[in-house]
């Protein structure tokens, strides 16, 4: 018979993976943040347009970097690089904060998903007659009379 106790623990356990890997691949794919002067106002997006790119795309491309779309007047270089370094910082800050949610689901889900019985619920051996049950249902032989 197993324990209801640790079908909820194993429960639990899945619950956590499940969770935490969501949580993990949805920063991966959430927009980064633009950058704003102290006014306010929106200086630079992290990706290509008037949109920014999620962490994996700006890591993997720092050129998609930009200050607002094709159509506006060309950024200085100095000014580009400076806006590649702040997304690709935004992204590798994200990239992490993914990494170590998602090893934390694991270290603590794992374990509770392969939660052992313990030993006294454990099945006999193979080829053990299993003990014969009274009609009380403790051990021992049922006597006939």
């Amino acid at each position: 018979m197993r324990s209801g106790g640790r079908d909820f623990l194993r429960l639990c356990g899945v619950a956590i993976v499940v969770g935490g890997l969501a949580a993990a691949l949805t920063l991966l794919f959430i927009p980064l943040s633009v950058q704003r002067a102290s006014s306010g106002q929106v200086i630079g997006w992290c990706g290509p347009g008037f949109h920014s790119a999620n962490a994996l795309q700006v890591r993997i491309d720092p050129g998609i970097v930009n200050t607002g779309g094709g159509s506006g007047p060309s950024v200085p270089a100095a000014q580009q690089r400076k806006f590649e370094q702040f997304c690709t910082h935004k992204a590798d800050g994200q990239l992490v904060e993914a990494a170590v949610i998602a090893v934390l689901a694991l270290l603590i889900g794992v374990p509770m998903v392969a939660a052992r019985r313990r030993q006294d619920e454990t099945p006999a051996a193979p080829g053990a007659d299993p003990p014969s049950l009274s009609s009380s249902g403790t051990p021992g032989n049922t006597v006939w009379k």
